[in-house]
């Protein structure tokens, strides 16, 4: 078993318990859901592993504990495989990944749900994101809407017409180089400006607190979609205020990280 906290330990069970979700009535699967990112969150604290957090990992525990309270609100009867398969297995890795934050010695062994290069990503997240700052606003509202139109595409073409998208990274070097070389950015074409105000979601994402931002491109860069990242961010931060009376003496933590 993982060493030591007993927080670990319930941690443990909480992933195993999710990672058999079909079998288990909603109610428990749901319970267990909310549960798991507090437990892990009170192991963080638990180890003093809490304190070695990046502000943007931070920032992901807590949307994390957003993801599982919304999951834990889903309605018995609306459940689907389809509609929490993603979700559930997003939960389990982010959980996981916190986990193996508190235990790094049995990290592989007892936390295989866990991306092994979640670390890597947030350190190349914060990079991204100071790219992304240097672009004058024009730009960066072109890269958000590039990324927002093609990942839209992909997703309307569905599995039979699927396709590749260039990365967040591809996108960021195209507009780099032609902002340094003075190229005025493309204008939106009709079906973008339909679907996203780029100078907008530029505003509302660097409104976010600054580790909210690294996150935030973490996850686009890992295939989200700038859009729908931005507006869960928000909800997340929502439900960050909700949690700070719901977990207990938490309060001024959660609320220092809201806008």
């Amino acid at each position: 078993m993982p060493r030591g906290s007993a927080g670990l330990h319930a941690v443990r069970h909480a992933l195993d318990a999710l990672g058999c979700w079909r079998l288990r009535e909603w109610a428990e699967t749901a319970r267990v859901a909310g549960e798991a990112p507090v437990l892990v969150w009170d192991a963080l604290k638990e180890t003093g592993a809490w304190g070695e957090l990046a502000e943007h990992d931070r920032a992901g525990l807590y949307w994390c504990l957003a993801d599982g309270h919304r999951i834990s609100m889903g309605w018995p009867l609306s459940v689907s495989a389809e509609e929490y398969r993603g979700p559930i297995t997003a939960l389990c890795s982010d959980v996981a990944y916190f986990a193996s934050r508190c235990d790094p010695a049995g990290e592989v062994a007892w936390w295989p749900e866990a991306d092994g290069e979640r670390s890597d990503h947030g350190s190349r997240a914060v990079e991204l994101l100071r790219r992304y700052e240097k672009l004058p606003v024009l730009w960066r509202a072109a890269v958000l809407r590039r990324v927002h139109s093609t990942r839209r595409a992909v997703l309307i073409a569905g599995p039979p017409m699927h396709r590749s998208y260039p990365s967040f990274v591809e996108v960021l070097d195209w507009a780099a180089d032609r902002a340094e070389r003075g190229v005025a950015p493309p204008e939106p074409d009709y079906q973008e400006l339909r679907t996203v105000d780029g100078p907008e979601l530029v505003k509302r994402i660097g409104e976010l607190p600054e580790g909210w931002q690294v996150e935030a491109v973490r996850r686009v860069a890992a295939g989200g979609e700038p859009v729908a990242v931005e507006s869960g961010a928000r909800d997340a931060i929502g439900t960050v205020r909700s949690y700070g009376v719901l977990a207990g003496g938490a309060e001024g933590d959660a609320a220092s990280l809201c806008p």
